[in-house]
């Protein structure tokens, strides 16, 4: 039976955070590290926050249903930006920190973005550098403290009548002096949203690489919470921690407005890189991911195994082989028992409890999705009694469409349909999605969401198969788009554009899904090639014999390289192949068009690929020019820093 909730916590996001404030009121709300220690916020503090950055923004002009950007890591500050936006009546168009110049002004221009608050003044950088293509961008807010901290005179000083640039503090003070001459319009803001309203415009790569703007409203997030914790148990006493993007709308959802319509506590990771360390600190009681952070968990795992003596190496293989066995008892709903029980006892003892102590040690379960789980890797999890619930769904679907839960799991799926949603799957054999998650379309794009939705339901692009319990399997996609190990989404046209531009390069095609970088193959432009071999003086005999020359090798890396350098580094590739044959329409690598036929060509160069991820001597690394990190504050009163 589905829980019935209070008319509060359906209504908006808004409603709900302000009834949890009422609620919960000093109890901890985020935890944050400042000076070398996490520091807390309560429910009140938070609100107090909330209400001078939002009044601030209306101070600036922003009207209901403007769209004001977000553009930096996950934070405190991402959280109370977000619900500042959400309570003027506004809507929030997060962007990724890892994006560059023209992505950045295609996701303003499109959204008609006037302000955007950042969470560094790299990003102001960045911005700067393109804002004379993003007419409506008025207002950029950076961290409290960077005026004085940087030199932005060459910013500041050419901003014109019509641009500025201010701290987060200052827009807060702003706020609060708005406040004392309009005591009500706060309320009058955030009680003006309805379900229905939009709550964000995201955008997501397409198959022309310019990213389209997903339009989710307050509903579509709320419900997808509300339909989620039908199927698992979250408490207001569980501690989470957060380190995904919070662009990303899995961690928006299940990482953020999950924990907060419960009243959990949300904790952030000070990186990725600290993340082990922030495990043991936080103890966090839940957390979600992507396969990729589980990859690197193993990795370091077995790393520490390999490096050990021969006797530990023992120990721990055997004890891996119990855990596989118990992994399968876990989803027959079995406990281990008899002699089988006393050897888990002992595997438990000896191996599993140490890992279960590094990620805090109180671990109830996490969440997985963005891209698909290793069943290796889940039943290694599962079977050492740490549980990772997988589950599927789109930025389109807010995102949860189906998860595994506790009590009803089978490795290799992505779960069952979670409440008030429906999955069909077409006469293709392409995944249908149907319920209150479905996004109502894309912004300002009616012939993609046309494209996107028929009636009630909603194309996933996904192929798959539903078993005779109701569990969903993903076998294949329908579409182009590469989903790699970290859950990122890559449109591979684009970047293949961006090398074939290159005059040295005729032909290229990308691959990556479900791997944790990008690799290609390439088809020299042999002409220009040779022309270039000549001036240089090099000596061959043979195509074959050409490519394999360390110039020559050198050379494709540096225009590579060059060619991807203002890319995110997810999208960047790492390794290529010199392929001495052009793709043909005879050998049926090609479209009557001329485009490349990506599956055909994934499998026939099959070898070849993974040998680029082998790192055969074939293979050519491509390296890039170190990527500056955005820098944030650990101030309290700044942008604090994640």
């Amino acid at each position: 039976m589905e829980k019935v909730w209070p008319k509060e916590y359906t209504q908006s996001i808004n409603s709900v955070f302000q009834a949890q404030v009422k609620k919960l009121g000093d109890k901890d709300m985020i935890l944050e590290k400042k000076d070398g220690a996490y520091t807390p916020k309560s429910w009140n503090e938070v609100a107090a926050e909330v209400k001078d950055l939002s009044l601030g923004l209306v101070s600036l002009g922003v009207q209901p249903k403007d769209r004001v950007a977000l553009m930096m890591t996950t934070q405190g500050n991402w959280l109370i930006s977000d619900l500042a936006i959400l309570s003027a009546a506004a809507i929030n168009v997060p962007v990724y920190p890892t994006n560059r110049g023209q992505q950045i002004a295609h996701i303003l221009n499109d959204s008609e973005a006037g302000v955007i608050i950042v969470g560094s003044v790299d990003l102001l950088r960045e911005i700067w550098q393109v804002w004379d293509t993003i007419p409506k961008l008025k207002t950029i807010i950076i961290p409290t403290g960077s005026k004085s901290e940087h030199a932005l005179s060459d910013i500041t000083g050419n901003l014109g009548d019509e641009r500025q640039v201010l701290e987060f503090a200052e827009v807060q003070e702003m706020g609060r002096e708005f406040a004392r001459e309009n005591p009500d319009v706060y309320q009058e803001r955030w009680q003006s949203v309805e379900k229905d309203d939009l709550a964000s415009v995201l955008y997501t790569s397409g198959t022309t690489g310019n990213p389209k703007g997903v339009m989710l409203t307050h509903d579509n997030f709320l419900s997808n919470v509300r339909n989620a914790l039908e199927r698992v148990e979250v408490h207001d006493w569980f501690v989470t921690l957060s380190f995904l993007p919070l662009s990303h709308v899995l961690e928006r959802t299940a990482g953020y407005y999950m924990p907060m319509l419960v009243g959990c506590t949300i904790a952030y990771a000070e990186s990725i890189d600290t993340l082990a360390d922030n495990m043991q600190e936080v103890r966090p009681h839940f957390f979600v991911s992507v396969p990729r952070v589980y990859e690197k968990v193993y990795a370091g795992i077995m790393d520490k195994v390999n490096a050990g003596s021969p006797i530990k190496k023992r120990i721990f293989f055997w004890a891996k082989g119990v855990a596989r066995q118990n992994a399968q008892l876990f989803v027959e709903g079995k406990e281990p028992s008899g002699f089988f029980g006393f050897k888990f006892s002992l595997a438990d003892k000896l191996v599993f409890s140490t890992i279960r102590e590094r990620i805090g040690g109180r671990l109830e379960y996490c969440i997985s999705g963005g891209a698909p789980l290793g069943r290796e890797l889940a039943e290694f999890f599962n079977g050492m009694n740490i549980r990772i619930l997988e589950g599927y769904g789109l930025t389109e679907t807010s995102p949860i469409i189906t998860f595994n839960c506790l009590k009803n799991m089978r490795y290799g799926s992505v779960g069952q349909v979670i409440a008030q949603g429906e999955v069909r799957i077409d006469e293709d054999g392409e995944i249908l999605s149907k319920g209150p998650q479905n996004c109502p379309g894309y912004y300002n794009n009616p012939e993609a969401t046309e494209e996107l939705l028929a009636g009630d339901w909603l194309k996933t692009g996904d192929i798959g198969y539903l078993d005779k319990d109701g569990f969903l399997f993903i076998t294949d996609r329908k579409k182009d788009i590469i989903v790699t190990s970290g859950g990122k989404n890559v449109a591979p046209q684009p970047l293949e554009g961006l090398m074939t531009s290159d005059r040295y390069i005729q032909q290229a095609v990308i691959q990556g899904d479900k791997k944790n970088y990008l690799v290609a193959i390439l088809v020299p432009n042999f002409e220009q090639l040779e022309g270039y071999a000549k001036e240089k003086g090099l000596q061959y005999g043979s195509r074959s014999e050409l490519l394999k020359l360390p110039e020559v090798r050198k050379l494709y890396a540096k225009r590579v390289a060059k060619a991807l350098q203002n890319e995110p580094r997810f999208a960047q590739v790492k390794r290529i192949y010199l392929m001495e044959n052009e793709f043909t329409l005879e050998a049926k690598e090609l479209t009557p068009t001329l485009k490349i036929k990506r599956r055909f060509v994934f499998e026939k160069y099959k070898d070849i690929f993974e040998a680029l991820y082998a790192g055969t001597d074939d293979a050519i690394e491509v390296e890039y020019k170190p990527e500056i990190a955005p820098v944030q504050s650990t101030n309290a009163s700044k942008s604090t820093g994640a």
